[in-house]
């Protein structure tokens, strides 16, 4: 049972939540954060038949019932002792696009974007510690609204709330509906249940197949059309540009390590994928073609052997990716990789470009590089 006193402070929450004042600047934030994100998925090359953006602002019961949960870690505490500060989905926006490439392209815009600071970043579709969540697949970024945004000003005595965007694909939006409204109000047994989880296996299968497709289809569009026998083909217009499908995100990253480099391990560290994906998006490959034909520029083999010989770490996806890299960039590489490094790691500045400048100075002894 609810301590009394919770449920009060939770009464008291709700009346000052309620106020027209505050509930008028939610409905604000909410209409420049919908134009904002759809900014940013226009930016990102997503056409906009192809993405949907909508926004909520979370219903006073709903908020009186959370602000009175007790904490998590030590029942006799209030989990928020501030609700209006602390909660975080007092306003949820949801962006739904049609691929998994385009989740992607969204988040990675989200992150870089100086007018949102993200301070959480939870894949659901990973953390199966409820096991109610398995099968729920969907992106939360929880994110602080900055200054370059140009959202009003909250009334006095309120603050600026952190704000939920959730990134889903079409497949992931009709699932997570359908199985809240089933499973999640108690309407659904448990056979109903396993056949969720079965949709939910598929329905990641087949966001797969569709990105697959859709890569494919735009590694083809990208092929010069065969000339014509009595001349030149034209076309009565250009066709538009493709940006995601082969834009290098995370996603395309992993993939494009594990079919370059089949023979090498992945790499154990934590987040080595997303560092060398910074470093060929900042060597200016920012598609997945663009870095195919550096990797074929190379010879991959050679600079293999090179390295496998006499030396002691391991030669995983990642770190052959480096070596490609070097061997492209040259001096120009050692110099972006330096400033690469945080300012923070001082030892770390010093030791990367000396490695590097090894590296290079055996690529060159071997003829690999001139």
């Amino acid at each position: 049972m609810t301590d009394p006193t919770f449920l009060e402070h939770a009464r008291q929450a709700r009346r000052h939540y309620e106020l027209p004042s505050y509930q008028a600047f939610l409905r604000r934030l909410g209409a420049t954060m919908e134009a904002h994100l759809r900014e940013l998925i226009s930016a990102a090359g997503i056409p906009e038949n192809q993405s949907e953006v909508e926004w909520r602002i979370k219903a006073p019961a709903s908020f009186e019932q959370k602000a009175a949960a007790p904490d998590p870690e030590d029942p006799e505490r209030l989990h928020y002792r501030f609700p209006t500060d602390d909660i975080s989905d007092q306003l949820a926006l949801r962006v739904i696009a049609f691929l998994p490439a385009q989740v992607e392209a969204v988040e990675q815009a989200i992150a870089d974007d100086d007018a949102l600071l993200v301070r959480e970043v939870r894949n659901k579709g990973v953390d199966h510690s409820d096991s109610r969540a398995f099968g729920y697949q969907s992106v939360h970024v929880l994110v602080t609204p900055a200054a370059p945004l140009g959202a009003p000003s909250p009334p006095k005595d309120f603050r600026v709330p952190r704000v939920e965007i959730q990134l889903r694909t079409q497949l992931q939006h009709v699932w997570a509906e359908l199985e809240h409204a089933s499973r999640y109000k108690g309407a659904a047994g448990s056979r109903v249940s396993r056949k969720f989880d079965r949709a939910a296996a598929l329905i990641e299968m087949v966001d797969e197949l569709l990105q697959e497709i859709d890569d494919a289809a735009a590694g083809g569009a990208r092929q010069e059309p065969p000339p014509r026998a009595d001349g030149p083909a034209t076309t009565a217009e250009d066709p538009p540009e493709r940006l995601v499908g082969n834009r290098l995100t995370a996603r395309a990253m992993r993939s494009f390590l594990a079919e370059v480099f089949p023979e090498a391990p992945p790499s154990r560290g934590a987040g080595s994928e997303e560092w060398i994906r910074r470093h060929a998006l900042e060597s200016g490959f920012d598609t997945v073609e663009a870095l195919r034909d550096a990797v074929r520029s190379v010879d991959i083999a050679a600079i293999d052997r090179t390295f496998r010989e006499g030396v002691t770490w391991e030669r995983n996806q990642v770190r052959c990716l480096d070596d490609v890299l070097l061997a492209v960039g040259g001096a120009d590489y050692i110099a972006l990789a330096e400033r690469l490094v945080g300012e923070e790691d001082v030892a770390q500045r010093q030791k990367r470009p000396r490695v590097l400048g090894w590296r290079l100075k055996r690529l060159r002894e071997a003829g690999i590089v001139a």
